[in-house]
């Protein structure tokens, strides 16, 4: 996990979890099919350390009203 540097250990494991979940990947493939040149900048700025870069495309991307229902139906 030493791409994930900088994030907590608590942070690195959920957001792997997340990651590696069924909605995880589900809100993953939707963002690829709709956002994917964003998406594509977030991981390459998390590859660079960048996280404060991260939050802020992750944040914009979640401004998307598909990804904001696909989210809040995994809260329920």
């Amino acid at each position: 996990m030493e791409e994930m540097k900088g994030l907590s250990e608590d942070g690195k494991k959920q957001a792997m979890a997340f990651a590696q979940s069924e909605a995880g990947q589900q809100l993953l493939a939707m963002l690829q099919r709709t956002h994917g040149q964003q998406l594509q900048t977030a991981m390459q700025q998390a590859s660079a350390g960048n996280y404060d870069a991260v939050k802020r495309t992750i944040s914009s991307l979640m401004q998307d009203p598909e990804a904001r229902k696909l989210l809040d139906s995994m809260r329920k």
